[in-house]
């Protein structure tokens, strides 16, 4: 869209001035619990990383190859799909570069696909528990899928991960330890000097790391599973959040929505009824 269609562009909104203050103490509340819920995750992965780091110097902890621990699977060259595959709606959906940032999954920027496509790589079909890893261009881009709403697959630049010893390993422990500074900087030896970074499944197999004993192992999940699991829930809301602003604002503006009557979700007005 250029500037001068942009200028010209209507916009429908209240013309007095106490509806408009109503309309933004309305959304403000919803952005105030966004931000809270933003700044909680943040500090409660700055503590699991915290964690990590320690339980990864514990001098009793054995080095391991973490492709010993975990399913890698990528989509086949050869069955890469192209942009103009992509639906405007489907009943499946296929995570790609775009949609995996670096902040996590934005399934809004996710696309859709045929059966046919999905069908065809049941290795990349994913479950809840996968964590998924961007490959090439800006690599490291990670993500957990904690919900599924459609069957999903994903582009040829990410990598599956799933954790086939889980009573040795917890997931969230995988999770942290790939965002961790001591596989980025496996990962930045590997791809320095590439003219295209690009990470390869080998790379996985190679990348050696301290496995805390059980012990410690135990002592970390007890203490961490509670924090990743509320940083879970925090995105989870802060997903019904986005939707729900984004739902209200054009029909509080027009007016289809009196801003006197709103009715904020039970579980929002929990939230903000703590002074």
């Amino acid at each position: 869209m250029s500037l001068t269609s942009l200028r010209a562009f209507p916009i429908v909104y209240p013309d007095d001035h106490a509806t408009m203050a109503a309309i933004v103490e309305a959304l403000d509340t919803i952005t105030w619990k966004f931000r809270i819920n933003q700044r909680t995750n943040d500090y409660l992965e700055s503590l699991i990383e915290a964690m990590l780091a320690r339980v990864l110097a514990d001098e009793n902890a054995t080095e391991v190859s973490l492709g010993d621990y975990l399913y890698i699977k990528g989509r086949i060259g050869w069955k890469g799909l192209k942009k103009s595959e992509y639906l405007p709606t489907s009943d499946y959906r296929i995570i790609n570069g775009e949609s995996l940032t670096l902040s996590g999954i934005n399934w809004e920027k996710a696309g859709f696909i045929s059966k046919e496509r999905y069908d065809e790589s049941p290795e990349i079909m994913l479950e809840i528990g996968d964590i998924l890893l961007s490959k090439d261009g800006t690599i490291g881009k990670i993500g957990y899928v904690d919900d599924l709403e459609k069957p999903t697959s994903v582009a040829s630049g990410i990598f599956v991960i799933r954790n086939t010893r889980q009573e040795e390993l917890s997931t969230h422990f995988i999770y942290y330890l790939l965002k961790s500074h001591m596989f980025k900087a496996f990962v930045a030896g590997r791809t320095e000097g590439s003219v295209i970074p690009h990470l390869y499944q080998k790379d996985f197999v190679e990348f050696v790391f301290p496995l805390p004993d059980a012990t410690t192992m135990k002592r970390f999940d007890d203490v961490t599973r509670p924090m990743f699991e509320q940083v879970i829930a925090n995105t989870r809301e802060n997903k019904m959040l986005a939707e729900l602003r984004d739902a209200l604002l054009p029909k509080l503006m027009s007016g289809e929505i009196d801003v006197s009557g709103i009715e904020l979700p039970t579980q929002l007005n929990n939230h903000l009824n703590v002074q």
